[in-house]
């Protein structure tokens, strides 16, 4: 690997614009997130766990994938493709990725033999965003947001969505409150694509546990179907509780009319 990629510049010019997303060798991703400290950890999926990674000129955030959640190379650099398309100010910005193998030797409890273990690690490295996440907003009224702002967030949704469907055939395939992170200016940003799938080869996948319930297309959650109509069922729920503070149709029209 370059000797570039051992420097935290090449982040911070990605950070800044000035470079596409690129790999990231793995001794930076520790660097800037103290080793995956606790201290750092600000997230976790059921793919794995997100450290904010501290740089000169701003904050990142580092995404690493569990092993057992490890997809093949080929899965991986196609997840990393599809990210790297994705350019809109209402989906988070992809930075770089890292793909890192390892090969340890281990010796055999009480004999004198070795085995050779294989580390892999695969990690995904995003834009930070501060404000947190949809659904700590999601309160008693709301937390007094004016409607102009819950109505400016769901067209942001909307747009954002679109943008990974028609401009590049992503399917999210876990849009949720918690999936979308709000910047200081209340802009939304979809995040997390740790199931996203190209829509050309997204007929059919085993169920994930992964996937969320409540926000999750019957079909997809009971007969593993999967489509651009899965991700829009997620957002015609993430509407509804947006407009009515609860998940799912509300008993009393008039809630839909509160505001």
């Amino acid at each position: 690997m370059d000797a570039r990629h051992m420097q935290p510049n090449v982040l911070k010019e990605i950070l800044d614009g000035n470079m596409k997303p690129t790999d990231l060798c793995l001794a930076l991703l520790e660097n800037i997130t103290d080793n995956f400290s606790k201290e750092r950890q600000i997230g976790e999926g059921g793919f794995g766990m997100v450290y904010k990674g501290v740089l000169g000129n701003g904050n990142v955030a580092v995404k690493k994938i569990m092993n057992t959640h490890t997809i093949d190379e080929k899965l991986f650099r196609r997840e990393v493709t599809s990210l790297m398309k994705v350019n809109h100010k209402n989906a988070v910005r992809f930075l770089g990725f890292c793909s890192n193998t390892e090969h340890k030797a281990i010796q055999i409890s009480g004999s004198a033999e070795y085995i050779f273990a294989e580390l892999r690690q695969r990690l995904l490295c995003f834009e930070y965003i501060n404000n947190g996440s949809l659904d700590k907003y999601i309160t008693d009224e709301l937390r007094g947001l004016e409607w102009n702002i819950w109505y400016a967030i769901i067209k942001g949704i909307c747009e954002g969505l679109h943008h990974l469907h028609k401009e590049n055939g992503i399917i999210h395939m876990d849009l949720k409150p918690a999936n979308i992170l709000l910047d200081d200016q209340m802009v939304p940003k979809i995040s997390d694509f740790g199931l996203s799938r190209l829509e050309e080869n997204s007929q059919t996948m085993s169920i994930s546990s992964a996937s969320s319930r409540g926000y999750c297309a019957p079909e997809y959650q009971f007969d593993g179907k999967m489509s651009l109509k899965s991700d829009m069922y997620s957002l015609g729920v993430i509407i509804v509780e947006l407009v009515t503070g609860q998940k799912g149709i509300p008993d009393n029209k008039n809630d839909v009319l509160r505001r």
